[in-house]
């Protein structure tokens, strides 16, 4: 589209940093938005190819499951607090080199995480450690995903006729979720064998075609003005710092359990880091982040229920997936429980982009939390022999509801920022970001502390009631020493090797239990805020008031203005 192309009053950038909007011909807007959904899905392999992957990564590199861990911190830590960052530099440089800054970091990350795992540095002459490495790429890729998902969001909306710019939102967000499920299908035919460079050089493909596509069809250009002052490194430094170490206290936590001594100081860095931050906001002239109305009783509504909402999604990535994992099912056997989250994400997607209505946004988050629920339910009473067909309706239910409350909450988030003035639509993405990707870590945190306790208490249970003279445990054990006495000669160690043997199994039905406690916990909570979102949506609709309405007026105004 030529610069020299006047905008008309409708077309013009709804904020300072955003594209123009103008009446692109039919053929144009299809290109738009099939970019749109490229770029979209590209951005989620950033962390579906490392969740999915981790283990494989962590063997390649010959690393411990802590050193592991400080490769999820480094991509979640980048991507929590990179937003604040991003917005300025489009609204003060524009998009184009927005754009550009973006792709090169996405070269940069894809190709470094192909170079680690072509194994090319695994010689003598070389002394960079690939371990470290792998965590640079890895920040990048946090930073990349970050940035993606805005020019997918982007595209979309150019994609979209103008009554149906909403649809273009609820789409650049929604795809978003398919990362992991996708990650999780595509691994065993690209790793074969556990060889990761195939896969990664998939990853570097999808960028480069990302790279031409870009270029190929530029967002139209908007308005930028110069926004940064010298204070916003000062507090941006201050915030960043406080999420990273809460990043390094919620993966690092979890893996070595929360009573390492030395996760006291990141905790302490992220409190400080994170007050400082919001204080300097607070007493600011031009502040980045509207601190006061972050704190109102609206917005800390939205983003608990966001995080609440990321914490019993992790029902379906951490607990389903956790549980068949130590069933002893990989990657190359749940192709198709994967196949069946990623039919569930896009029928929500479709029927959300079609059903969303603004003056009823909370229905389908209710509607959502329900289907959490009823999934959880399904999956209560869990067996040493559950087969992932078994929960192939359960977490049909979840991975529907991850994608179908996302465009509701995401539109009531963003009414309630652009109805307070375009200076505020910063404050709301840096609070769906932190809320979605803590809340997510604190979700597969809480999992984890959960399962391992009440694992060692049923192990612990299941061995104080073990009756020695019982005949069938002896005649368990003894079939156990019957078939290692064919592997050794010796006796004592044929016994002991018999009673590890069945101790193992009880561990496993121990762990098999914990999930089943888990999946009811899941249930009880999911129920509950099921309850109070309806008392709470009835209360208002009997009141006959819309809890958006004073947002949607000051709306309507904007566009009588135009």
């Amino acid at each position: 589209m030529s610069n020299e192309y006047q905008f008309k009053p409708h077309e013009q950038p709804i904020m300072v940093g955003s594209p123009a909007n103008p009446d692109h011909p039919a053929r144009r807007k299809v290109f738009y938005l099939l970019i749109g959904i490229f770029v979209g899905l590209t951005a989620s392999f950033q962390n579906g190819l490392l969740v999915a992957n981790l283990t494989q990564i962590q063997g390649q590199l010959g690393l411990t499951p802590a050193e592991g861990g400080w490769i999820s911190v480094s991509y979640n830590m980048t991507n929590a607090c990179i937003t604040v960052l991003l917005y300025k530099i489009r609204q003060q440089f524009g998009m184009s080199l927005f754009s550009k800054i973006t792709l090169s970091f996405l070269l940069a990350a894809t190709s470094l995480q192909w170079l680690i795992s072509s194994h090319l540095l695994d010689t003598p002459n070389i002394s960079i450690e690939p371990y470290y490495l792998e965590i640079v790429a890895r920040g990048l890729s946090g930073m990349v995903a970050s940035g993606m998902t805005v020019l997918g969001l982007f595209y979309c909306l150019q994609g979209m006729p103008t009554v149906k710019r909403t649809s273009g939102l609820i789409l650049g967000f929604g795809l978003v979720q398919f990362g992991i499920p996708l990650s999780r299908v595509i691994s065993p035919y690209l790793a074969i064998d556990g060889q990761l460079e195939n896969l990664f050089l998939f990853q570097f493909g999808l960028a480069l075609i990302c790279f031409g596509l870009i270029n190929i069809l530029e967002l139209p250009p908007g308005n930028t003005e110069k926004v940064f002052e010298k204070l916003d490194f000062v507090s941006f430094g201050f915030f960043a710092s406080g999420l990273a170490a809460l990043a390094v206290v919620l993966v690092q936590g979890r893996i070595l359990w929360w009573t390492t001594p030395w996760l006291v100081y990141p905790l302490m860095i992220a409190i400080v880091g994170i007050s400082i931050a919001l204080w300097i906001e607070t007493h600011r002239k031009n502040p980045m982040l509207q601190v006061r109305w972050m704190r109102s009783r609206n917005i800390i509504a939205f983003m608990v229920t966001g995080a609440v909402m990321r914490i019993l999604l992790s029902e379906q990535n951490v607990g389903a997936a956790g549980l068949l994992a130590n069933l002893g099912y990989g990657n190359d056997q749940l192709v198709t429980f994967y196949a069946v989250i990623i039919a569930a994400s896009a029928l929500a997607l479709i029927i959300s982009i079609f059903s969303t209505n603004a003056m009823d946004l909370r229905r389908p988050v209710i509607f959502a939390v329900a289907l959490i629920a009823l999934g959880s339910w399904m999956d209560v009473g869990v067996s040493i022999n559950s087969a992932p067909y078994m929960f192939y309706l359960s977490q049909f239910l979840i991975a529907f509801a991850a994608v179908y409350f996302m465009g509701p909450l995401v539109f009531e988030g963003f009414l309630r920022a652009i109805g307070s003035g375009p200076a505020y639509i910063i404050s709301f993405s840096v609070i769906f970001g932190i809320s979605q990707t803590v809340g997510g870590l604190a979700g597969a945190a809480a999992i984890q502390a959960f399962t391992t306790i009440r694992t060692q208490m049923h192990y612990a249970d299941m061995v104080s009631s073990l009756n020695l003279g019982d005949p069938a445990f002896s005649a368990q054990v003894a079939g156990t020493r019957n078939v290692l006495s064919n592997q050794t000669t010796d006796a004592a160690q044929a016994n002991i090797g018999a009673m590890s043997q069945v101790l193992q199994g009880i561990q496993r039905q121990a762990t098999v239990a914990a999930y089943s406690d888990l999946f009811f916990l899941m249930a009880c909570l999911a129920t509950a805020v099921t309850i109070i979102l309806l008392l709470n949506y009835l209360y208002n609709r009997y009141h006959k008031r819309n809890p958006l309405a004073k947002e949607l007026a000051v709306i309507a105004k904007m566009r009588e203005t135009k």
